[in-house]
């Protein structure tokens, strides 16, 4: 289809050209009722930053959304280049680390690309159309507090409905969805700073020295900046994870939060614009409502952070220990297995974290262990961690590498041991989880209900199996990730709103499927329905338990106990409807979630 641009001003071309040449939101939703100039007004108010979303992969297709398109070879080359290149993906709007959000899964209709392959032309060659999916139609590329506030404004006054999206790192679609516009805050990264003796807002004395990132800041940029400065930043295990948003809306975890805590733990202050678009700033001294539910109550619920100041802990010398190796048999999985298990419990009392990948025999991945701890020496560590260094060099051939070392930062770790093997992206997954609570580590009786609960999961989500049929299922992730972050030596102070099984845990267990970028509904459903199933062994193990939000079951059973407790959501829910009546801000499963609003609507269904 070819249209004629009738709009004479270049700041609104990109935006109405698009509203004019393409269906942008289908004839039911609030978007379709949005007029040239409600769209132009918006766009003066943000100082020419509203703009049409696309899928990232459009450019190498033929066909959109059922008109014919001109491919740009030159554009398709370059994306194809960086198609599993985290920093590219962040750094577009329409791109997600997990493929799969920016579909419409319920009908399958998206725009992706060959993972294992990009330049695999079967995928995106006539007659294969590109979709608009669950890419929002709009979004407005932050720059500042004004931006936000104009786009919430808006979203009160039209109902459109809003999301909010930063690197696109989310295993739950919440910065996705059709027919909607989006605040991208990515580009929101003002001067990292570091203040001595820093005083939250309201307070009288001060809180400790503190660091003060923007709402888009990765963790790459933290990491270097603590390393240039001497000191430690709690976070995660990926480069590019915004650490002022969604993983500290929703608790944040690391490798060292064993001793100095969750994300929760670390703010000192948050600023943030609330849904009516008051610009607060809160801490333990001021707005403590606001605070208690921006520190695990959930992203795009509460409002939209701008600004975070984190404690800045002195520099640590860490004791590294690893092992790499392939299953050869089963009993290689169970062993490794048995000897986590065994150990767990001490190992939390010295102070270790990390991540523990066990495969199973006949899958493609490797099993591997990562810990760390600030406690011990490297004599005490070597003592420690003996039976998992004994056990790698055990195995003979099958082991690929193994040892430990002394390191003189977490930063020196992170880009030594983590950032080389982060785990695919531009794929597309499912997943389940659960904290796993210490309790279970203390006895012999528990430490074999874990292993048998692991071996269900873990045969669940096999290939081939009852609910993957795809080999894709080895190439990005392992059937078991055990994450050792839960803050077994930092009490907490119950003043966010995380679930309390945070502090009673010691592992937090991820599964899930991986399934081909061009999957069809069935397979899609098939994934989900599997982690899912996945996740039931897991609840029956710990039916007490929690689980974390940020990196949970689609269709956990019961979000309100296992991502707050009672006490917590009765609690979350009153400020919810204090501060968001209308509901302006929300997203899949979090406090004041309504599941026939539209923003869901391309999500699965297992039932």
């Amino acid at each position: 289809m070819f249209c004629r641009y009738l709009f004479s001003s270049p700041l609104l071309f990109g935006v109405l050209a698009a509203a004019a040449c393409v269906k942008r939101g289908s004839t039911s939703s609030p978007l379709s009722s949005i007029t040239g100039a409600q769209w132009q007004a918006l766009n003066q108010s943000v100082d020419g930053r509203l703009h049409a979303g696309y899928p990232w992969a459009r450019p190498c297709y033929t066909s959109y959304d059922g008109n014919a398109s001109d491919p740009n070879s030159l554009q398709c080359s370059t994306i194809q280049a960086t198609y599993t290149n985290e920093t590219v993906i962040a750094n577009y709007f329409g791109g997600y680390q997990n493929a799969n959000w920016g579909v419409c899964q319920s009908t399958a209709e998206g725009c992706n690309l060959n993972a294992t392959n990009p330049s695999d032309a079967a995928v995106y060659s006539a007659p294969a159309e590109c979709h608009q999916g669950s890419v929002p139609s709009y979004y407005i590329e932050v720059t500042n507090v004004s931006d936000v506030q104009a786009a919430l404004a808006f979203a009160r006054s039209t109902k459109v409905p809003l999301v909010i999206k930063n690197s696109g790192h989310d295993y739950k679609g919440r910065s996705s969805a059709p027919n909607s516009l989006s605040l991208w805050t990515h580009n929101y990264q003002p001067p990292i700073t570091l203040e001595t003796d820093f005083v939250p807002g309201g307070c009288s004395a001060s809180a400790g020295n503190g660091v003060t990132i923007g709402a888009g800041q990765g963790f790459d940029g933290l990491y270097a900046f603590a390393e240039l400065n001497d000191i430690t930043v709690v976070g995660g295990a990926d480069k590019t994870v915004g650490a002022a948003g969604g993983w500290l809306a929703g608790g944040g975890h690391g490798a060292l939060s064993n001793t100095l805590g969750l994300g929760v733990d670390n703010a000192l202050e948050i600023k943030a614009v609330l849904p009516n678009g008051t610009y607060v700033t809160a801490s333990r001294c001021q707005n403590q409502d606001i605070f208690y539910a921006l520190r695990g109550g959930g992203g795009s619920t509460f409002g939209v952070t701008m600004e975070v100041t984190y404690k800045a802990h002195p520099r640590v010398t860490l004791q590294v220990a690893y092992a790499v190796f392939e299953s050869v048999s089963n009993s290689t999985f169970s062993d490794f297995l048995k000897i986590c298990l065994s150990n767990a419990d001490k190992w939390a009392s010295e102070g270790w974290g990390g991540y523990i990948d066990p495969t199973p025999s006949g899958e493609p991945l490797l099993s591997n262990i990562l810990m760390m701890t600030p406690q011990l020496s490297l004599a005490q560590a070597n003592a420690s961690m003996a039976p998992i260094l004994n056990f790698a060099r055990s195995l003979g051939n099958a082991t690929i590498e193994y040892g430990l070392v002394t390191v003189p930062s977490w930063y020196t770790a992170f880009e030594t041991f983590i950032a080389p093997s982060t785990e695919k992206v531009d794929v597309s997954q499912s997943l389940t989880s659960r904290l796993i609570p210490r309790s279970l580590f203390q006895s012999s009786s528990g430490q074999q209900q874990i292993l048998s609960a692991l071996t269900n999961v873990a045969n669940t989500v096999a290939y081939p199996g009852p609910y993957q049929t795809d080999p894709i299922a080895g190439y990005a992730q392992n059937p078991i990730q055990i994450l050792v972050t839960a803050p077994a030596n930092y009490p907490g102070d119950n003043t966010s709103s995380v679930t309390p099984a945070w502090r009673d845990s010691l592992w937090h267990v991820i599964s899930g499927l991986t399934f081909s970028n061009e999957a069809d509904a069935a397979t899609i459903q098939s994934a989900f329905k599997g982690a899912n199933v996945a996740g039931n062994y897991l609840r029956q193990l710990a039916p007490n338990s929690g689980a974390y939000q940020n990196e949970a079951d689609v269709f956990e059973p019961n979000p309100a106990a296992s991502y707050w407790g009672e006490a917590n959501y009765q609690r979350l829910s009153t400020i919810k409807a204090e501060l968001d009546p209308d509901n302006v801000l929300t997203c899949w499963d979090c406090i004041g979630f309504d599941k026939n609003d539209e923003r869901y609507s391309c999500y699965p269904n297992i039932s």
